[in-house]
């Protein structure tokens, strides 16, 4: 065999990798869930710092020895075609990887926080802006991974729920790839699955230049 892996199954590993790490985002947001935590008011990074507390500690992360990095680094041309250095260079929130003999599968979440209605956090009064996140999760995230900072990777979004209900907002983002006639570049969020018994969960079909591709979207709703 000399090491290598035949295509076919190593696709078939990649699949089941990428559902044990979609699995553990669902069951990592699940703890957040019972821990009496209030997450509404928390910035992006605060909630991603919390789930991947959560994520490393759960059994099925152990069990499948898959690692991940929060706020990984994208150095060299393998994650990036930006051209800079180390203090510049791009991060995505997660990276997941698991090893299969000599061959590393990583997989990539971005996550972002969604409103659907401007509200005021009572901490410090700081207004958000609900119409700004929506756009923020097309342009620095669903375009980030098809065509930007993010397009050598394989990745998938995660959506932090913090005002209204996942299918309210997933309607307002829908309405925002409409408006803006987006259309067949940046897909409609649809085709609901379940994963782990969250309900919350859809994919994108994506018309890129001579070809199809899939994204999957995670919502986590904290409201």
């Amino acid at each position: 065999m000399s090491g290598k892996i035949n295509a076919k199954i190593l696709l078939k590993f990649y699949e089941k990798t990428r559902h044990w790490c979609h699995k553990a985002v669902v069951e990592g947001y699940q703890k957040l869930q019972v821990n009496g935590i209030d997450y509404r008011e928390f910035e992006e990074e605060d909630i991603s710092k919390a789930l991947y507390e959560e994520m490393v500690e759960l059994p099925l992360v152990k069990e499948k020895q898959i690692t991940i990095v929060p706020e990984f680094r994208l150095y060299g041309k393998k994650y990036s075609n930006k051209d800079a250095n180390a203090k510049r260079s791009d991060r995505i929130d997660f990276r997941f990887s698991k090893w299969k003999q000599q061959k590393q599968l990583e997989y990539f979440g971005e996550a972002k926080n969604l409103s659907l209605n401007n509200w005021t956090k009572s901490s410090n009064s700081t207004p958000v802006n609900a119409s700004y996140y929506r756009g923020r999760y097309i342009d620095t995230g669903i375009k980030h991974l098809l065509s930007g900072s993010y397009s050598l990777l394989t990745g998938f979004l995660i959506g932090y729920v913090v005002n209204g209900s996942a299918n309210n907002n997933l309607e307002a983002l829908n309405r925002l790839i409409t408006k803006r006639k987006l259309q067949p570049a940046i897909g409609m969020i649809e085709q609901q699955k379940t994963i782990g018994g969250h309900f919350d969960c859809y994919s994108s079909e994506n018309q890129m230049v001579g070809k199809s591709v899939g994204l999957d979207h995670i919502f986590l709703p904290f409201d």
